[in-house]
């Protein structure tokens, strides 16, 4: 079983070595639907995720992981070096992808996600508030 510091490692080397690794041809690189797909296999064995559910975390870790690697690229073209500008597109993306995760987990697998993660108790519980009072 994986552990929470193995996916949250993970994730983080997706979001941020991603971009980076693109720049060296001579190393084999995964495409973003490679790395999704991987991905989703392994939220759907951690979380129990239906097949439908699965598909829609793919389709949710394709389109966040291209892109922030686009932004990224686009940074760098741009000559931005600062690495809270990179932190901040990186936690940007993850939140989108855990608003979408939130719509079609059930209460259960999404606390676990966040959980595995890395996201705190205080931080799981202030969004579970939000959610209720948004109701």
């Amino acid at each position: 079983m994986i552990s929470k510091r193995d996916l949250l490692t993970l994730l983080t080397a997706i979001l941020i070595v991603t971009p980076v690794a693109a720049q060296n041809n001579t190393q084999q690189q995964k495409s973003p639907v490679q790395i999704a797909a991987e991905q989703a296999d392994r939220l759907q064995t951690d979380l129990k995720l239906n097949d439908y559910q699965t598909f829609l975390a793919d389709s949710v870790l394709q389109a966040n992981i291209t892109g922030v690697t686009e932004e990224f690229e686009r940074m760098k073209a741009g000559g931005m070096q600062n690495p809270d500008s990179y932190r901040d597109v990186q936690e940007k993306w993850r939140r989108k992808t855990e608003d979408a995760f939130e719509k079609f987990m059930n209460k259960e697998q999404f606390d676990r996600y966040l959980r595995l993660t890395g996201v705190s108790a205080k931080e799981r519980k202030k969004r579970l508030e939000q959610k209720s009072a948004a109701k």
